[in-house]
């Protein structure tokens, strides 16, 4: 049966924690890699090429890693949701042997979210089903929830 953990704290304790731990993790005694921190959200520049060759050259990169669509013909489409955004990258990994998508929920998602995840429902002319795990973890102040 699920379980439900959570321990007092205020915002003097979080705010001082969260000191502590960036502090820990920049003076080298706790690794980069040990906490997950999703604050930051990056946007790639969009490809460009250095001329015909390198543009062609990409091509060819693109036709050697076509693959069809997985759930073409699938009388149901899959999406993978989960809470975190940091997750994503590791979840759509395991989706992606499937032709599965991931998405973050993000916990209280904006509107524009829900409205683009029905959109996608609507296109495809069949059933969505949204698998959505809910997997256990800290919050920014140290609350769990499992």
């Amino acid at each position: 049966m699920p379980q439900v953990a959570v321990l007092a704290f205020s915002m003097g304790t979080c705010a001082r924690d969260l000191r502590r731990a960036g502090r820990t993790r920049r003076s080298g005694r706790i690794g980069w890699e040990a906490i997950r921190d999703d604050t930051q959200v990056a946007v790639q520049a969009p490809q460009s090429f250095t001329g015909p060759p390198d543009f062609w050259t990409a091509v060819k990169a693109a036709a050697d890693g076509y693959r069809a669509d997985r759930q073409a013909g699938q009388p149901v489409r899959l999406e993978l949701w989960c809470e975190t955004a940091g997750m994503v990258p590791q979840l759509a990994r395991l989706g992606s042997g499937f032709g599965i998508a991931c998405f973050s929920g993000g916990g209280f998602d904006g509107l524009v979210g829900k409205h683009n995840a029905a959109q996608r429902a609507v296109a495809g002319g069949r059933r969505t089903r949204i698998l959505h795990l809910v997997l256990p973890g800290l919050s920014e102040c140290g609350v769990t929830s499992y």
